[in-house]
């Protein structure tokens, strides 16, 4: 279970399911990565649309609200771009729609590496939501062989959309994490893009140490005080 620094690349791409995914599980490791000149952006398949305990909320409206939150966060941390595919809450399926349009992102924005879900191993442990396993199980299609393969959703080719070979995927909310990243430097402005999320915040003074606790936790088996742990697949050539 080794100690790593996050990856050494100038492209990097978390793809998610909903907009406070990356805060709950690796928003940590993508700050350092930032403060190391690499240039990160988030693609969100959905915008949280049943995010509200309120049975009589409007789910664009919810919506709206999420995707303004995404953006305030993503903001804070040194996000370079956010995208949202806006398919619905809770009903993602791993379709060749959704596997077009992640193959999309993938060939515009050329990543070197990929974070996602773990959709074999989830945390938690049998209670993961749907979405999550929906959304790393349909990015590791698209990454291997979709976005590589020239006969693969063409028409992207014909509007300018280059393949791509992704070289590693970083997955997170992985019940047999292997790698581990120091997160005390950044942990802070993880705190501060989670609560940027205000819609999906009961209690904002508990959180930081909700947070604190959950990552002390992670970092405890490699004897690191904060940290944040993956599974890393590296994509062969």
């Amino acid at each position: 279970m080794p100690i790593i620094d996050p990856p050494d690349a100038r492209s990097i791409l978390a793809i998610v399911a909903h907009p406070d995914d990356i805060e709950a599980w690796c928003a940590g490791t993508l700050a350092r990565a930032i403060d190391g000149d690499a240039t990160v952006r988030l693609l969100l398949v959905t915008s949280g649309d049943k995010g509200s305990g309120d049975p009589a909320a409007d789910a664009r409206a919810v919506a709206m609200r999420r995707e303004g939150e995404a953006v305030e966060a993503a903001r804070l941390l040194g996000i370079a771009d956010v995208a949202f595919l806006r398919y619905t809450d809770g009903e993602v399926e791993n379709t060749q729609p959704l596997l077009r349009d992640i193959v999309g992102a993938i060939r515009r924005w050329q990543p070197e590496v990929v974070f996602t879900f773990d959709p074999e191993h989830p945390l938690p442990r049998y209670i993961s939501h749907r979405d999550h396993r929906t959304v790393g199980r349909a990015t590791l299609d698209a990454i291997y062989p979709l976005a590589r393969d020239p006969l693969a959703f063409p028409a992207q080719l014909r509007d300018g959309l280059m393949t791509h070979k992704v070289g590693a995927v970083w997955l997170f909310a992985s019940a047999v994490a292997d790698s581990y990243v120091d997160i005390a430097t950044t942990f802070d402005r993880k705190v501060a893009a989670r609560l940027a999320h205000a819609s999906q915040t009961a209690d904002p003074a508990a959180l930081p140490e909700r947070f604190r606790t959950r990552d002390r936790d992670a970092g405890a088996p490699v004897g690191l005080p904060l940290a944040e742990g993956f599974t890393i697949v590296t994509i062969g050539r």
